[in-house]
C-alpha cells in the first residue's frame, strides 16, 4: 500500500485530454493503470476517499455478530452492537497491529486479539489488557487504555449493503446515495425485499476490468445470447451519475405474442416489487461505484460486490432478494435455485473477458494501443474512468 508515486506518474496531461474528449473520440485509461503499481496508488488515494460498499448487513443479523472484510487491502471489521446498529472499525489491534477478528463470529460481547489478548467491546472500546503490567497484573499505570480503542470507520447503509468511508471526508452518505434512490424509486418498492441465496466467483483480473465486464448492455447480444432470445427490440437506456452509478436498463420487446414478462424470466410467481404506476416494466443493472451493483427486475433484485484482491484478482459476491416470505418459502425454492443457476451462467460467460482483457492491459501500452468507447452504449464506461480520476486528482 506504500508508494511514492502520484497520479501524474501514470496519467499525463495528454492522457487526461484524450480521456475527456467526446465519448466517440475519447481514449480510455492507459494499460499501466490496471497493474500493481497503480493499485498501490488506488489503495492510498482512491478507496479511502470515497463511499464504497464492502459487505451486507444481513451477514451480521444479531447483536454480537461480526465479520472481517477488506476494501482493497484495508482491513475492516463490521460489528452489530447491542443497540442493533452496525458499526465499522479498522481491524487493527492498537497494541501491535494484529487483526483482532480473523473469521466471522456470532453472539460476542467482546473481541480478544489472538496475539496478546487485548480485548475490545462491541463499540470498539479497549476493556481488558491481560498481564500488561506483569504476570499478575492486568493494568499498567503508565499505559493509558483510553487512548487505544479500535479506530472507527465512517459507515452508511443502503438496503442491505454496507458502505464505508475510510478517511471520513466524503460528503454525508444520505446526500451521496440520494441520486440512486431517485433513479429506482419511480419503478420499484424495494422495502419488502428479504435475503435469500448467495453465491460467489473469482475473476482473474483487475477490479476495474471485472466491473467493466458487467456495466454495459453492448456486449449482451454477443456474450449472453440466452438473455435476448426472441427479442425484437432491446429498448435499452443508459445513464450515469458521476461518482455514484452507471446504469443500463431495458424493456425488451419480443417478436412473438408471448408476454414479455414471461419471456424475460419473470414467470416465477414471486410477488412484484415493480410499482403499479411505474413508467414501464424495465430491468435495471446499476453499477454502484466503485465496486457494487444492484440488478432489479419486476419481482426480485440482486446486490453484488466486486472486491479487489490485489491488482490482478477480483472476488465477486452476489446476494439474491425477493419480496417478503417468498425469499425463504420452500414453495419458491426451485424457482430461486433456477435463478441462481441462470446468473452463474452469465458470470461464467464473462470470465474470459476479465482474464484476457487484463492480460492485454499488461502489454498494450508498449504497443501504443489505446482503448475506445461506443457512444451509444458506453458513456457510463467513460463516467467510471473519469470519476475515479477526479477523486485521485484532488
Amino acid at each position: 500500500m506504500t508508494t511514492s508515486k502520484t497520479l501524474a506518474d501514470f496519467l499525463d496531461a495528454s492522457d487526461i485530454e484524450k480521456l475527456y474528449k467526446p465519448v466517440g473520440e475519447a481514449i480510455g485509461l492507459p494499460g499501466r493503470m490496471f497493474g500493481a503499481e497503480f493499485y498501490a496508488l488506488e489503495q492510498r488515494d482512491y478507496f479511502p476517499r470515497i463511499w464504497s460498499p464492502v459487505g451486507f448487513a444481513s451477514d451480521i443479523p444479531d447483536p454480537g455478530d461480526a465479520k472481517p472484510v477488506e476494501l482493497a487491502g484495508w482491513p475492516i471489521l463490521l460489528v452489530r452492537g447491542k443497540d442493533k446498529q452496525v458499526r465499522a472499525f479498522l481491524n487493527v489491534c492498537r497494541h501491535r497491529a494484529m487483526r483482532v477478528v480473523t473469521e466471522p463470529c456470532k453472539g460476542r460481547s467482546t473481541f480478544m486479539c489472538p496475539w496478546h489478548a487485548f480485548t475490545y467491546d462491541l463499540e470498539g472500546k479497549l476493556v481488558a489488557t491481560p498481564k500488561i503490567g506483569g504476570d499478575r497484573s492486568n493494568r499498567d499505570p503508565s499505559f493509558k487504555m483510553e487512548d487505544v480503542d479500535l479506530k472507527p470507520v465512517r459507515i452508511g447503509q443502503w438496503l442491505d449493503m454496507i458502505f464505508v468511508n475510510i478517511d471520513g471526508k466524503a460528503k454525508p452518505f444520505e446526500e451521496h446515495i440520494q441520486p440512486l434512490n431517485d433513479l429506482l424509486d419511480s419503478f420499484y418498492d424495494l422495502s419488502t425485499l428479504k435475503r435469500a441465496e448467495s453465491w460467489s466467483t473469482v475473476y482473474e483480473g483487475n477490479w476495474k476490468v471485472a466491473v467493466e465486464t458487467v456495466l454495459d448492455e453492448y456486449h449482451i447480444p454477443f456474450a449472453h445470447p440466452q438473455l435476448i432470445q426472441g427479442v425484437k427490440h432491446n429498448n435499452h437506456e443508459n445513464a450515469h451519475h458521476d461518482g455514484l452509478y452507471v446504469m443500463t436498463s431495458n424493456a425488451r420487446i419480443y417478436s412473438d405474442t408471448r408476454d414479455s414478462g414471461t419471456a424475460m424470466g419473470y414467470h416465477f410467481n414471486f410477488p412484484r416489487i415493480l410499482k403499479e404506476n411505474a413508467p414501464e416494466p424495465r430491468s435495471h443493472f446499476v453499477t454502484i461505484m466503485p465496486i457494487g451493483a444492484i440488478q432489479t427486475r419486476p419481482n426480485h433484485a440482486l446486490l453484488g460486490l466486486f472486491l479487489p484482491d490485489g491488482s490482478d484478482k477480483t472476488n465477486i459476491v452476489f446476494v439474491h432478494y425477493y419480496p417478503g416470505e417468498s425469499a425463504t418459502d420452500p414453495a419458491f425454492k426451485q424457482a430461486r435455485d433456477e435463478n441462481v443457476v441462470s446468473w452463474k451462467e452469465v458470470f461464467a460467460q464473462d470470465t474470459p473477458f476479465a482474464i484476457y482483457v487484463h492480460k492485454n492491459h499488461e502489454i498494450r501500452d508498449a504497443a501504443g494501443i489505446g482503448t475506445r468507447m461506443a457512444p451509444a452504449w458506453e458513456k457510463g464506461v467513460a463516467s467510471f474512468y473519469r470519476s475515479m480520476v477526479e477523486v485521485m486528482r484532488q
